[in-house]
């Protein structure tokens, strides 16, 4: 009976364990989603050079916690090119969850991201050398077809390449 009531109380402890985890993520999740809403309704914060430096440290802080190297291109002069409050959403949700896709899932050891602008137009692309995937393939979570809708919310194109066992690009270009 005593053994039996051990391993009852273990059963408990892990699934409370389990329970108090799947909390906590929740939170974290919150916090993080919170705090991506007010800085894009910062007015301080609108001009593309602050989103920039908001997609250089959150690429540096994600892959960084998995060794993943970072090779980040923008130029400094974008302080002068203005975004308005859902653009600079919308572009930062799709870097977020492009890079959330390559730590969670491609296996990468490099990461390349660039953002240039050319005739009135920005571009975004990241590239990585992971597992690759096929990308006509439908998938169980949210997060491509969440990318192309705000792509679409934008006027923008979002374009994903990738194969198995080449690595995957993911393009975005709206017009500014």
């Amino acid at each position: 009976l005593a053994d039996s009531l051990v391993g009852t109380r273990g059963a408990l402890q892990a699934r409370t364990d389990g329970i108090n985890r799947s909390i906590a993520d929740i939170s974290r999740s919150s916090v993080s989603s919170m705090s991506d809403i007010v800085w894009a309704i910062n007015p301080k914060k609108d001009s593309l050079l602050e989103l920039t430096r908001r997609m250089r440290s959150f690429a540096e802080d994600i892959l960084g916690q998995k060794d993943i190297s970072l090779k980040f291109h923008a130029p400094e002069v974008f302080n002068e090119v203005k975004l308005d409050a859902d653009t600079r959403r919308n572009v930062f949700l799709i870097f977020k969850e492009s890079l959330n896709n390559i730590v969670r899932h491609s296996k990468a050891e490099k990461v390349e991201i660039e953002l240039e602008i050319i005739r009135n137009k920005m571009i975004l692309t990241v590239t990585d050398d992971g597992t690759g995937f096929d990308a006509g393939q439908n998938f169980d979570g949210n997060g491509l077809s969440n990318m192309k809708r705000r792509a679409a919310d934008l006027n923008g194109y979002l374009e994903i390449f990738s194969e198995q066992g080449k690595g995957a690009k993911i393009v975005l270009e709206i017009a500014l």
